[in-house]
């Protein structure tokens, strides 16, 4: 099949209009976004909050919302839309530049697109699509472009990707290595010149302000357990980054793989491996850190694919042994990022189907891998559609109240976002009811808001007292449901 400009135009229709029905269908973001918009505030005000771990590249393009006066939620939406089909442009171009074949390249870009993980956290206004597209444009001009400003160059999107996840450095060793491989330590000085020009001003900043350089990144590893089951978890994260077709090897693929080819593409395979390595250790941050590796993880599988001989017994039993991680990752360690529920009964029933094929014809697991990336994308965008939706709700409906102050204890970064001003006052104490509803008193507090989404926390007790009873009154209480979890958030009136 030869690439014609229709298949552009459909791939990026469905696609984007995929994504802009989810922007509607979730009425709240994750926590995490609200700090990153909160970050641009201060940048458009030409500050940073010094209580930010987060790095200030892609809050600064988040600022331009408070600068041309626009929604900043709407703005970092039509952001992380805009960079993740920039993303996947670059996806297809270095298919392109490595394998001189543009029908490798839309295959590789179709396998990326419908990664649930890549389709769902691009989705997000979260600094993934932005450092997945730095990443992509670092290694093309790395192997394709030839202008006197290539390694200048190289060393600002190094700086940048720096700046928006602290990868980057993993991204600069991998760059700087694929110098050392090529005996071009002298051309590596622009590039190391350059990345210290950009990344350099913000840590100087941060140590003038705050007097070291740490952040709270570099701890929250420790803080999980890392057992047999962590193993598991990350190995069923990784195995299914396509959605519930397992992404397996080959028996073959020491027939298939050039050791020169390796060589010259060094510079990936480190940081692939880097990125997968972290992962293994930073499990928190599991499957978002599969983001940037997920163009590469595809390309190469469809190279894999392609070149393959014909796929043998073995691969088949892999197949079916991989299938069995599916089902303990599903049940047992309850991944949300595999199909769940009815879903099951799909993939097992298509999974039969494909063993059959693989004796027949070797590219049907391209296209089976594709068709379950789109089906598990668009389930688990629907199937986490509902997150925050309650106290976002409870949130807009104080918001709205005339009278008073609201009390929240949450920690899910919507009611600090959405009462910020003043209007809002986050409980963090630990007070017996009496003193709980002194507190309510001392600070003039007219409702409070409580929910059961990410409330793990301080909380507020009072209101359950039978003491107190007569000095609450519930005003309106909201319900909505992420797969077979009630999440719920009331909104209570404080009776003076």
């Amino acid at each position: 099949m030869e690439i014609k400009l229709k298949h552009f135009l459909l791939f990026f229709g469905f696609f984007v209009a995929a994504k802009v029905v989810f922007f509607y269908l979730t009425p709240a973001e994750w926590g995490d976004s609200y700090r990153f918009i909160r970050a641009g505030e201060y940048l458009s005000r030409f500050s940073y909050p010094l209580d930010e771990k987060r790095l200030p590249f892609f809050p600064l393009i988040l600022s331009v919302a408070f600068f041309i006066r626009v929604d900043p939620v709407w703005w970092g939406r039509f952001l992380v839309l805009i960079l993740s089909i920039l993303c996947l442009i670059l996806t297809f171009k270095l298919g392109v530049v490595f394998f001189k074949n543009p029908k490798a390249g839309f295959m590789g870009m179709l396998l990326t697109a419908f990664s649930p993980v890549f389709f769902y956290w691009t989705g997000k206004i979260y600094a993934e699509a932005l450092f997945a597209t730095l990443t992509l444009l670092t290694f093309l001009v790395f192997f394709e472009y030839k202008g006197k400003y290539k390694n200048f160059l190289l060393g600002i999107f190094c700086g940048l990707s720096f700046m928006t996840r602290f990868e980057g450095f993993l991204l600069l060793l991998a760059v700087f290595l694929g110098f050392l491989a090529g005996k071009k330590l002298k051309e590596a000085m622009p590039f190391l010149g350059s990345f210290i020009l950009i990344s350099a001003p913000y840590f100087i900043f941060r140590f003038l302000s705050s007097g070291n350089f740490s952040s709270s990144y570099f701890l929250e590893p420790s803080q999980f357990p890392f057992n047999l089951e962590a193993v598991l978890y990350f190995l069923a994260s990784l195995v299914f980054l396509f959605g519930f077709i397992p992404f397996i090897g080959f028996s073959s693929i020491k027939k298939i793989v050039d050791k020169k080819k390796v060589f010259f593409h060094l510079p990936i395979f480190v940081f692939v491996g880097l990125e997968v390595m972290l992962a293994f250790i930073w499990q928190a941050a599991i499957p978002r850190l599969f983001v940037p590796i997920i163009p590469f993880v595809a390309l190469g599988l469809v190279q894999i694919v392609s070149t393959a001989p014909k796929i043998s017994f073995k691969d088949a039993l892999l197949y079916v042994i991989m299938w069995g991680l599916f089902l303990f990752g599903r049940f047992y360690l309850r991944l949300p990022f595999l199909v769940i529920g009815k879903g099951v009964a799909i993939p097992l029933f298509l999974s039969v189907f494909y063993v059959l094929l693989l004796f027949f014809r070797r590219k049907s697991y391209l296209y089976l891998l594709v068709f379950a990336g789109v089906f598990s994308s668009l389930f688990i965008a629907y199937f986490f559609k509902s997150v925050y939706k309650t106290v976002y709700q409870a949130s807009m409906f104080v918001q709205a109240l005339e009278e008073g102050k609201i009390a929240y204890s949450d920690e899910s970064g919507v009611t600090a976002w959405y009462l910020r001003g003043g209007k809002g006052v986050f409980y963090d104490g630990d007070f017996s009811n009496a003193g709980e509803y002194k507190w309510l008193l001392d600070n003039n507090i007219f409702y409070i808001i409580d929910t059961n989404e990410h409330n793990e926390g301080s909380k507020l007790e009072v209101f359950r007292d039978e003491n107190y009873k007569n000095k609450f009154e519930v005003v309106r209480k909201f319900k909505a449901r992420v797969g077979t979890a009630e999440t719920s958030s009331t909104v209570y009136k404080v009776i003076k």
